[in-house]
């Protein structure tokens, strides 16, 4: 019985041929494997990394704020922004004030016009109706100068009246304004040298001078029942 050598070669030779294809196959699926690991990883991991979507939220947060800001403050500009009709209406308002404020200021011109005439007329009649004499029997008198038109200057006193020479007093301050109304002097244009009683319970003597002139004068005043004091003669002195 002869033994076929090449027969057992040929086997061999398949059978190792064969687990080399094998162990190829088994390398490049391997290799295959791992690759689609690796890439399944790489885009599971990346489309889920926390930092990365915090970053997008973070940026597309901002983009939206900016552009809300944006809006906001074109609308606040809009609405700031006054019409054609606001600016019409507004310039009318403000021409309307200041037409009123010219004319009132012109009423109260003409008012002022009317009252000073109507005081310089006043003055006038009673310059008109003042008599003034120079003869004088008392060497220190200039001249005397008495008015019918001169009255009481009214009171808020009640009778009996007393007269009263404390200054301050609502007498004292009544008597100061007959004074003023007979001389046409105002407080600030004289100096008040004296005031003092006249003879009688009902009467007074002022003794002033004319802080612009220098000239002296005397006022005689009387009571009037309820009406208050009554000039009822000037003199002006040399002296006082």
């Amino acid at each position: 019985m002869s033994l076929d050598f090449n027969k057992g070669g040929s086997r061999y030779g398949r059978t190792t041929k064969r687990k080399k294809t094998n162990m190829i196959l088994n390398i490049l699926i391997g290799v295959v494997f791992i690759f689609i690991v690796v890439l399944a990883s790489s885009l599971f991991f990346g489309k889920n990394d926390p930092a990365t979507d915090n970053e997008n939220q973070l940026a597309t947060g901002e983009q939206e704020l900016s552009e809300t800001e944006e809006n906001a403050a074109e609308q606040e500009s809009e609405e700031a922004a006054p019409t054609d009709e606001e600016e019409a209406e507004s310039e009318e308002a403000e021409e309307s004030a200041e037409q009123d404020a010219e004319e009132e200021k012109e009423k109260e011109e003409k008012d002022k016009d009317k009252e000073e005439e109507k005081e310089e007329d006043s003055n006038e009649a009673d310059d008109s109706e003042t008599e003034v004499s120079e003869n004088s029997d008392d060497p220190n008198v200039i001249k005397t100068m008495t008015n019918p038109g001169w009255g009481p200057g009214g009171t808020s006193q009640s009778e009996p009246h007393t007269s009263v020479y404390d200054e301050g007093h609502v007498d004292w301050d009544e008597k100061l304004k007959a004074v003023e109304a007979a001389t046409r002097l105002s407080s600030s244009d004289y100096t008040l040298i004296f005031l003092g009683n006249g003879g009688s319970e009902h009467s007074s003597i002022a003794s002033i001078k004319n802080k612009s002139t220098g000239e002296n004068f005397k006022v005689y005043l009387e009571w009037v029942t309820n009406k208050g004091w009554k000039p009822t003669k000037v003199e002006q002195v040399k002296s006082l």
